[in-house]
């Protein structure tokens, strides 16, 4: 498992802007206590090899926030199979984003390691899909900023406590933000391969079926206790 660095989780709290090397900081002018800068976000993702294992190469537009009962999600954390047993709450915000611009959202939650990493021929599998009601935030015309609450927006697919079985590692679980057209949305067939019977395949195949693209993306990682 690759846990994140003191330095890296203090800038998750800390800093308004972070620069990449030689790269310029990006601002973001976030609500929140944590001021991710997006290709931070972009390079931990990569680290994790969710881009391109799960996910096309992409720079993200938004902050995606899962919190779990005193336990929020940043960026490969270690979360308890007792914590994460109901639906996070998750806060999004896209600060050059306009609320007028999104035609609108879906958020995801995928399993690429089922039921293993060394053996995913489960994967990936899809634990969530829910729709986020954009009539719900500060303004029509604002800067996207909204919250989906817990037992409030519709789901397409009902959420899937994570569950890893014993002797198997940690698992990725992984929020994904998709952007596009939402009244019309087919649900996978069923949650194993998202529907697609191959494995490795998952929520890039759907999305890409249901012309939806990656704004943004969060995870964490969970493993049975007994291993």
């Amino acid at each position: 498992m690759r846990l994140l660095s003191l330095s890296s989780i203090l800038l998750l709290f800390i800093s308004p802007s972070i620069a990449i090397e030689n790269e310029q900081p990006q601002k973001v002018l976030s609500p929140f206590p944590s001021g991710l800068g997006f290709r931070f976000i972009r390079r931990e993702l990569k680290k994790a090899q969710i881009i391109t294992e799960v996910l096309d190469d992409f720079l993200p537009k938004c902050n995606v926030l899962p919190s779990y009962p005193h336990q929020p999600v940043h960026l490969g954390n270690e979360l308890k199979n007792a914590t994460t047993q109901s639906r996070p709450k998750v806060r999004i915000f896209c600060p050059h984003l306009k609320r007028r611009d999104i035609k609108g959202l879906a958020i995801a939650l995928t399993d690429p390691d089922a039921p293993s990493r060394e053996n995913p021929k489960w994967g990936e599998m899809c634990h969530w899909i829910g729709i986020v009601t954009l009539g719900k935030g500060k303004g029509k015309e604002g800067v996207l900023d909204v919250e989906v609450g817990e037992g409030v927006e519709d789901e397409l697919v009902g959420y899937k406590p994570p569950g890893p079985p014993e002797k198997t590692g940690y698992h990725r679980y992984i929020f994904v933000l998709l952007e596009g057209e939402t009244g019309n949305l087919t649900a996978p067939s069923e949650r194993r391969h998202w529907g697609t019977g191959k494995e490795r395949h998952g929520i890039r195949d759907w999305a890409s079926k249901e012309g939806l693209k990656v704004i943004g993306a969060n995870y964490f990682v969970e493993e049975n206790e007994k291993q």
